[in-house]
């Protein structure tokens, strides 16, 4: 069940073992957006993203089965080092299964906590059925990146946090992926604060806000081309889709490639925090939106991660 009430308790669960990321502000994107915008930090997490709290809430249940040796995923970089993370800390064993064409930067902090690393091809099919292989062979269960109640409670814990410092926020900006981020955000925000509209920002390509209104979504194999690694998945969970469709039908919001650069760059030189290109993605949603008309006069935008390649420039 995904719930305020069971991501509250997600939140009792890994609070001693994460970071309370802090918010920072900047006057001149203050000034470029018309309204007072309020960064959530989560870049600043245990290993640089917020997939660390679903994948210790995830691990931590896991673990309370004493047969259970280890933990398996498929991941192109945060959640396989998040999982990593929470799967040293709590004693287990990891393996990852990161497609080709994931990061050096991501796969090397991954070996840092002791994964296993498999590879496979790029598509999300590929990742999905070698994932589904080793975890046969290995006896391990599966900690889905985005699609599991357990995954979506630990990541909803970040709204918990973010009400607790600003309490009147008139709207949220999120990137979205598969959806884990999105619904456990969504689900804690409609149901105890209705009246913080929650807009989720999609690169080109993706079309989430054709399938919110049809209510069918067409489960694409093939990874999107965008900058935005975290996020280049294209079908969203089906566990996730249901709580978006209730929550922010209409509050979805599509960005260029360009506007993802600049967005990010603005972040970069603005705030000096060097964030990945997909923590860029909602800001450059935010940029996008005509927020007088919305009547949003103050935003919080989820700076999701910052393992950045070191290669990239936006």
């Amino acid at each position: 069940m995904i719930s305020a009430k069971t991501i509250i308790e997600a939140y009792e669960r890994i609070s001693s073992a994460i970071h309370k990321t802090p918010i920072i502000t900047s006057r001149t994107i203050n000034r470029i957006a018309g309204c007072e915008v309020f960064f959530k930090c989560d870049h600043l997490q245990k290993t640089g993203s917020f997939k660390a709290r679903g994948a210790y809430n995830s691990t931590k249940l896991i673990s309370q089965d004493p047969n259970c040796k280890g933990v398996i995923t498929h991941s192109s970089g945060n959640h396989g080092q998040a999982l990593a993370w929470a799967a040293e800390q709590i004693g287990l064993k990891c393996v990852v299964v990161v497609p080709k064409n994931a990061p050096t930067s991501k796969i090397d902090a991954m070996e840092e906590y002791n994964a296993e690393i498999h590879r496979c091809e790029n598509s999300i099919k590929a990742r999905e059925e070698t994932c589904e292989h080793l975890s046969e062979e290995l006896g391990y269960p599966i900690v889905p990146p985005y699609d599991s109640i357990q995954t979506i409670n630990g990541q909803g814990t970040i709204a918990v946090e973010l009400i607790e410092q600003i309490p009147d926020l008139d709207a949220v900006f999120l990137s979205i992926g598969g959806g884990g981020l999105a619904s456990g955000v969504a689900a804690y925000i409609g149901e105890h604060f209705p009246n913080i509209r929650v807009f989720l920002v999609e690169p080109a390509g993706k079309e989430l806000g054709k399938y919110l209104f049809t209510g069918v979504f067409e489960n694409q194999q093939e990874a999107l081309d965008t900058v935005a690694d975290g996020i280049r998945v294209h079908k969203i969970g089906s566990i996730c889709f249901p709580i978006i469709q209730k929550f922010c039908k209409s509050n979805i919001i599509t960005v260029t490639e360009e506007e993802i650069s600049e967005a990010v760059k603005l972040i970069w030189t603005r705030t000096k925090q060097r964030v990945e290109p997909t923590a860029g993605v909602p800001l450059a949603g935010l940029l996008k939106s005509n927020l007088k008309d919305l009547n949003v006069k103050k935003a919080a935008v989820i700076l999701c991660g910052g393992n950045v390649d070191i290669t990239y420039t936006p």
